[in-house]
Parts: structure tokens; sequence; C-alpha cells
């Protein structure tokens, strides 16, 4: 005997399962992501600088 009433299972949304969006995470993160991409703006420089110079 099956209860008809009951809701059924269905696959959860990207948000449901993630729990923020791509552009949540990128608006939260911003400072954070900037400071990672200047970081790694000056290492790539300093290495083609040291390395065009030797």
């Amino acid at each position: 005997m099956q209860i008809q009433h009951l809701p059924q299972d269905k696959a959860a949304t990207r948000e449901e399962e993630w729990g923020y969006t791509f552009w949540e995470f990128i608006t939260g993160n911003f400072w954070y992501l900037l400071g990672i991409l200047i970081i790694l703006a000056i290492f790539l420089y300093s290495r083609n600088y040291f390395k065009r110079n030797k």
C-alpha cells in the first residue's frame, strides 16, 4: 500500500547544492581575488624581469 500524497524527491538546483552562485562568490570575495591577482602579476613580472636581465 503506497501513500500517494507525499511529495516526490527532485534534484537540487545549483544554488541549493552549492549554497551560492558563481557571481555571489566573485562579489563576496572580490578583494581577496584582486589581491591574489596582484601578487601573481608581481611574481610573473619579476620572474620575467630577472630572466631577461640575466
